[in-house]
């Protein structure tokens, strides 16, 4: 049993470890999987945001940072698809600054980190 971004139990398998260091993708193809979990976390985290946010004040504040994230991971998850995207430059990823802001509310947000990690290094 696995615990949901809600705090429920879940039956699904969570595919990634939680905390700083993590796998680190060798090839664009690792690298979309985990851009594919990332995105599955997301979105379960807006949907508890969702479902809890009118009961709970601080989930339903928290889903325009949670849909940003969404949305900059989707991008990249195209540019990468597409192999256009430019490894190795040594930024971070757009949305990563309300990834740091919010880590406290982003239970996997050390999957984000090693997603911006190989952004930025390459691989």
């Amino acid at each position: 049993m696995d615990i949901d971004g809600c705090g429920r139990y879940t039956s699904h398998n969570f595919r990634h470890q939680r905390g700083p260091l993590m796998h680190q993708p060798q090839s664009p193809k690792e690298y979309l999987n985990l851009i594919d979990q990332a995105l599955f976390e997301i979105e379960d985290l807006m949907r508890c945001a969702e479902e809890e946010g009118d009961g709970i004040q601080e989930y339903g504040a928290q889903l325009p940072v949670y849909e940003q994230i969404a949305a900059g991971l989707k991008r990249l998850r195209d540019e990468v698809a597409k192999d256009s995207h430019a490894f190795g430059d040594g930024k971070d990823l757009a949305f990563m600054p309300p990834v740091r802001q919010w880590k406290s509310r982003i239970p996997f947000h050390g999957l984000l980190e090693t997603l911006n990690t190989v952004h930025r290094s390459g691989f």
